[in-house]
């Protein structure tokens, strides 16, 4: 190239950056581009984040360590998550670019205050005490026992109390960087609103199930994507239904090659997913047995709630998986998992694709 023209179009760069300003051609060259890594348009979806795997064990060894440095009264939530190294300095706490994940713990006696916000989350339990852990939303009590998904939705009051004797510890799982993302975050503590940090209980999980149903549907009997998604009433899911509904399915050899034995956690109002912007599913992988890999726009995290499993990607990467172990991958990247046990194994995923699916990006492909 030319030495001049070299230097002239540097100095084009540097008037543009200076001012604001980018074009196509600096936007997505490599040596000019203000981002990292540059943009380009791609065959197919590259992500900015990595796949990866975080130990429940090292997590929780943190997370007991935290309760030791820090009171519930000086933490509006005690917790620990997951970051994806990739996404560091993108955005904070981002497993993946749309999800975030973590856990949270309660020690005997302790309680977290009520609040709101704007963004989604659920609580799926991962360690309880027999009874007298519970999160309360919008007045129903609903009790955490081991494997319960807990729903939060979208400006909901909910507040946590463990009455029990041994901790309770939860993973969160929340759409919070997407609300940021676009501006969408809102927030207030009730104590700001009415005065009061907790909130009174009005019924139990009894009715709460008794009006709406256990909120399972194998993903075959799903209605069409088109059917509108509206807010979802169901906000407490027992784990021992939807264990005992993958057991009777995979009795029943329900199953597919590239997801296993699959059943969606459902708003019971339009058979959509939980939330607008994301789903959260359970699977049963039998044992001996391999879910085969496929491309899928969705960003995805699964909890490992039974078993141990090992994801299979690219490049030779493996991820072996105990229980409560959480493992992230990205929009497109291919994964197979497989149960080399002869147990069955359980996970449990929270996923954007509600999001790809509304957009009209979702797409399938096979390996």
């Amino acid at each position: 190239m030319n030495a001049n023209l070299e230097v002239s179009r540097e100095a084009f760069v540097e008037d543009l950056v200076a001012n604001n300003f980018t074009t196509y051609f600096v936007a997505t060259h490599p040596k000019y581009s203000q981002s990292n890594p540059a943009f380009r348009f791609t065959p197919s979806p590259v992500s900015v984040a990595v796949p990866y795997s975080w130990s429940y064990a090292d997590a929780r060894e943190r997370l007991m360590s935290l309760s030791s440095l820090l009171t519930q009264e000086e933490a509006e939530r005690r917790n620990i998550n997951y970051v994806n190294p990739a996404l560091k300095e993108f955005m904070p706490a981002a497993a993946l670019p749309t999800l975030r994940g973590g856990i949270q713990l309660l020690l005997p006696d302790e309680k977290a205050y009520a609040h709101r916000h704007s963004a989604n989350a659920f609580r799926l339990v991962l360690e309880a005490p027999d009874a007298g852990a519970y999160t309360t939303v919008e007045g129903s009590r609903l009790p955490m026992s081991k494997g319960d998904l807990i729903l939060t939705p979208n400006w909901t009051w909910h507040d946590h109390h463990n009455e029990g004797n041994s901790h309770v510890i939860w993973y969160d799982g929340l759409d919070v960087l997407m609300a940021y993302w676009i501006g969408g975050v809102f927030y207030e503590e009730m104590k700001d609103v009415t005065g009061d940090e907790y909130q009174s209980v009005l019924r139990e999980s009894e009715s709460v199930t008794a009006a709406y149903g256990p909120g399972l549907v194998h993903r075959k009997q799903m209605y069409p994507d088109h059917i509108p998604v509206s807010d979802n009433t169901l906000i407490y899911y027992p784990y021992g239904k939807a264990r005992q509904l993958l057991t009777d399915l995979a009795d029943d050899g329900a199953g597919d090659p590239h997801e296993g034995v699959l059943v969606e956690y459902v708003n019971p109002l339009n058979n959509g997913p939980v939330f607008p912007s994301m789903g959260v599913s359970i699977r049963l992988i039998r044992g001996k047995s391999t879910v085969e890999a496929m491309h899928r726009t969705e960003n995805v995290i699964f909890i490992t709630m039974e078993g141990s499993v090992t994801f299979h990607l690219p490049d030779n990467q493996t991820f072996t998986t105990q229980p409560h172990d959480v493992t992230a991958i990205p929009s497109w990247v291919p994964y197979s998992i497989t149960n080399t046990e002869n147990e069955p194994a359980v996970l449990v995923s929270q996923t954007d694709r509600p999001v790809f699916k509304a957009l009209g990006f979702y797409r399938e492909a096979a390996v």
